[in-house]
């Protein structure tokens, strides 16, 4: 199959209802879109565009409320020196839980539409976790544990990626 044909058949997938049909050893396989934006991001970047600052802004928003909660003295400099880190732990902790579900799909074939909730749950704890364990031991470790536990948690918690719940029979019928 050329690079052409997969591009047109992914292309297909996205807009029409019966999703990608792969006809792998007589063995029919139906690749509906497992993860819409993360296809979308893959076949139009320029969608990177409005995502990534949608996180940034998301992650300061639930920065500067957990700030003024717990009663974070010098919150400017507290911004700034955790800001990055927590934006960059939480999309790596989501692209890996994409990664997850992709992977049980296509490798494995589990799953038909990509949003049976034994795909999707553990993929949501996978990226909740990660962003935990990230910001835990790496973003607030020079914080004393409990603040470190408390920002942690908040972030695993408000900015886990709740999308992977939406099914995306939803969107294809």
């Amino acid at each position: 199959m050329s690079t052409n044909t997969i591009y047109y058949n992914m292309m297909k997938c996205l807009f029409c209802e019966r999703g990608l049909t792969v006809n792998h050893k007589k063995r029919e396989v139906k690749l509906y879109n497992v993860l819409f934006p993360f296809w979308m991001l893959l076949l139009f970047p320029q969608l990177w565009l409005i995502v990534l600052p949608g996180n940034f802004i998301i992650d300061s928003i639930v920065l500067i409320l957990s700030m003024i909660v717990l009663k974070i003295a010098d919150k400017k400099q507290w911004y700034k020196r955790h800001i990055l880190k927590i934006y960059l732990f939480g999309m790596i902790s989501d692209l890996i839980g994409a990664g997850y579900m992709l992977l049980l799909m296509t490798v494995f074939e589990v799953g038909q539409m990509g949003d049976e909730l034994y795909l999707t749950l553990p993929a949501l704890i996978i990226s909740s976790a990660l962003i935990f364990i990230l910001n835990y031991l790496v973003t607030f470790k020079k914080a004393d544990k409990l603040l470190r536990l408390k920002f942690s948690l908040t972030f695993a918690i408000v900015t886990a990626p709740y999308t992977f719940l939406v099914p995306s029979s939803w969107l294809y019928g």
